[in-house]
Parts: C-alpha cells; structure tokens; sequence
C-alpha cells in the first residue's frame, strides 16, 4: 500500500507540471486518477492470479478490451489456445520421457496418471506439477463413468481420448471455483505447452475402484503403507503363484517366484515373506483375511526410447541452432 502511495503522487506531481492553469476546472481531477489506476491495478493482480500470465499480456488483454474484465480473460484464453496451439504443432515431435506420476486419493479409490514432459527442467515447475495434479484429480472424478463399482478392488485402465475430452477439475487446494473459462485436459495442456515451450504428452491413466470398509485401524493402515513401499522398491510383476503363466526356461523356478511374486517376497520391514506378514496382521485383528487383489506400479518414461545423441548436436538443437555444411 505505501509502495502505491508513492506511485500515485508521483504521477500527480508530474501532470500537475504539464497543465496549464486554466486546464484544471475540476477539483476532483486528480482522484479520479487515482481511483482509476487503483482499479487497473486490481484488474492486472487478479487477471495474473487467475491466468498465470505475464504482466505485458494481462496489460494488453485490459487495453484491448477497455478494462472489461471478462472479456479480457475470454481474450486470454483465445490468444492462449493460438498461441499454445502454434507451439504444440512444432514440438509434436519431440521425444518426452521426463515428467511426473501423478496421483489423487479418496476412500475407496484412487486415480493414477503419467505425464511426459521433454526435460526434468519443465517437470519440476509448478505450472506443470499442477496440471498433473488436476489431470489426476479429474480421472478420479470419472472413475465412476467408467464402470459400475466393482465388487473387489481392480485397476482400470482410463482411454485417454476419453480422460482429454473431459472438462478439466481445479486443483484441490483452491479455495473458491476458479473464474477462469473452463477448459478440456486436452487444451489444457497446450496450453501449458505454450507456456513452457516443450513437447507434453499424457500418456496412460488408470483408477483403482471397488467395495471395501473404510480402514480406521492404525495399524492396517501402517500395513497398506508398507505393501504399497513393497510393490514400489521391489518391483514385482505378480501378486501370486497361480498369476504366473510362464516361467523363462533358463532359471531357477524357486528364486524366480521368490524375486517376481508379490506374496513370496520377503517383506522390506521384515518379519518373513508378504504372505507371512498379512497372515500374522489378520491374526492379530482377531482372525481377520487380508487379500491383495491387484496393484499397479509405474515408472515415469519407462519403455520410452530417446535417441542417443552427440553433445555439440544436443547443445545445438536446446539452442535452436542448425549445423550448415
């Protein structure tokens, strides 16, 4: 507010320089100033917060439509989707391995999606931690559009021109529903193509949906935890025996059931295999059966192949330079 101040008297000492006397009739003259560079103030702090884009483009949006607040937003999101658009067709190309896994919860359920970006640079700006945020948060939204709720716990798998063609959820942190014209996961992500100025892809999505008590006991939730740590450092491909179809010729069949089955791996914590530990938690909650009925485990880039490339050609091409001969 002081810094504002300041601004605003500056400003008034220097027009009151420029006029003649007989040009000031009006006593008011210089409130009115005020009050109206207050207001265009306001009108670029709230159109940056809600859009994200540069002071120059919220000034031009404002200019152009006369201070009209909506719109310049309606402005924005048009010169947005062109701009976002124009970036996207010359990055299409573009090998994206980078990026995040993104994931949204809520009991009973929850939302799995991947989000390929062209560097680990773009993956840890906020604008794209976001949008995959918000990209999750909406495969959870239309996990029950799917399918009916399954009788036991399954991943299903979301088609992505399914999940793009969706209007795309606010983050779950914002407070009020954002005013900002809606858009699809689709555009919303060349929109954020054009603004980080790199190839962004969604790859895959899934849910994890069925029937089931809400888990209050600490301890099982402890458990849940561990299984989950489990499957993400070990890495294994079944959760039983009988899920194995074929056993490769040139191993050992008890150390390769031991290495890719979830059940007989020994549990991380300790205290004997995964088959062990959820016996002994069954049993200490009183004869309870825990069974584990799928997981899914991903990780970001993976089977992605990127082109092995000389150093002075990668410099280069990130300097959008070309070699002549």
């Amino acid at each position: 507010m002081i810094n504002h101040r300041c601004y605003f008297s500056l400003r008034t000492a220097i027009s009151f320089k420029r006029l003649r006397p007989t040009d000031i009739s009006n006593k008011n003259w210089f409130a009115t100033s005020a009050r109206q560079d207050n207001s265009t103030i306001a009108l670029l702090k709230r159109l940056r917060s809600e859009t994200q884009v540069s002071i120059t483009k919220a000034k031009e949006a404002l200019q152009v439509n006369d201070n009209d607040y909506d719109k310049a937003l309606q402005w924005l999101l048009e010169d947005a989707k062109r701009s976002g658009a124009t970036r996207a067709e010359k990055v299409k190309g573009r090998i994206a391995k980078e990026g995040l896994i993104g994931i949204a919860l809520r009991e009973g359920g929850g939302a799995i999606v991947e989000v390929n970006s062209e560097t680990d640079f773009v993956s840890r700006n906020k604008i794209f931690q976001d949008l995959v945020i918000r990209i999750a948060t909406t495969a959870l939204f239309l996990s029950s559009d799917l399918s009916p709720r399954a009788a036991r716990p399954r991943v299903t798998d979301i088609p992505i021109s399914f999940l793009e063609s969706s209007p795309l959820l606010p983050h779950p942190s914002a407070t009020t529903a954002a005013s900002a014209p809606s858009m699809t996961v689709a555009e919303s992500i060349v929109d954020t193509i054009g603004n980080l100025k790199e190839n962004i892809n969604l790859r895959r999505a899934a849910v994890v949906d069925g029937e089931g008590a809400i888990v209050a006991n600490e301890d099982v939730k402890k458990l849940a935890r561990g299984l989950a740590r489990q499957v993400v450092g070990l890495s294994p491909k079944y959760i039983d025996e009988a899920s194995v179809k074929r056993i490769p010729y040139d191993v050992d069949k008890r150390e390769y059931l031991a290495e890719t089955v979830l059940l007989n791996q020994d549990y991380l914590l300790g205290g004997g295999s995964v088959s062990q530990i959820l016996q002994k938690a069954g049993e200490g909650l009183g004869g309870v059966k825990f069974s584990i009925f799928d997981f899914v485990r991903w990780e970001c880039g993976e089977g992605i192949e990127k082109p092995v490339e000389d150093f002075a050609t990668e410099v280069m091409k990130q300097a959008n330079l070309s070699q002549t001969h």
